[in-house]
């Protein structure tokens, strides 16, 4: 009795999920190789036009958390030395009090930053929002986050068109490693999303 071949499927999913997990790499380091270069010290940075804090968690009392802290911490020496720049504060504002621009808002005022200077962005829900809502290019950028995000940032920004350098705030990864695993999977989301956006206009009349 002739045996019946062994079905091809078991192959074809073996080899798309291989095709997924290198594609997934690749678009992964892209991203951060791309924004890496991007990243420089203060004293390296020629003045620019904004400095851009995009939000992270707030508590209960309205306190930074450890993350935003660190980002608000290195905005407040940025805007120390640069004292025409202006300073956006990015992030997620929710009714009953949750407010991340209004946290880094208080924190830069309480030490001695005008507020004139800063512009809250209380629809920042995004690192893709955060730049998106500066608008058009128009001058130097510098954005302030952690290490392990500041590649992404950077890339976005760069992407939009701004002259953009970005800062490091703090050291280590405040939060747990979940938010090193999240921003590999983040990476390959945006870049995707990305390349899908553009094919869709490229397809528009």
């Amino acid at each position: 009795m002739a045996t019946r071949p062994a079905s091809r499927w078991p192959r074809r999913l073996g080899a798309g999920a291989l095709f997924f997990v290198v594609a997934a790499g690749c678009s992964d380091f892209w991203v951060w190789w791309s924004g890496r270069r991007g990243i420089s010290d203060l004293d390296q940075v020629a003045e620019p036009a904004f400095i851009l804090v995009p939000g992270a968690s707030v508590f209960r009392s309205g306190q930074p958390s450890p993350v935003l802290r660190q980002r608000v911490e290195v905005a407040l020496d940025a805007a120390r030395v640069w004292a025409n720049a202006r300073v956006v504060l990015s992030g997620t504002a929710i009714a009953g009090g949750y407010d991340e621009p209004l946290a880094m808002y208080n924190y830069l005022v309480g030490h001695g930053i005008d507020s004139e200077r800063l512009i809250l962005d209380r629809k920042g829900t995004s690192t893709r929002e955060s730049i998106r809502n500066l608008g058009a290019p128009s001058g130097r950028l510098v954005v302030v986050s952690q290490k392990w995000h500041l590649p992404r940032l950077v890339w976005i920004a760069q992407d939009r068109g701004w002259e953009v350098a970005g800062l490091v705030a703090g050291k280590g990864t405040p939060g747990g490693w979940e938010n090193i695993l999240r921003e590999h999977a983040v990476r390959v989301a945006n870049l995707w999303e990305l390349t899908f956006d553009r094919l869709r206009a490229g397809g528009r009349d």
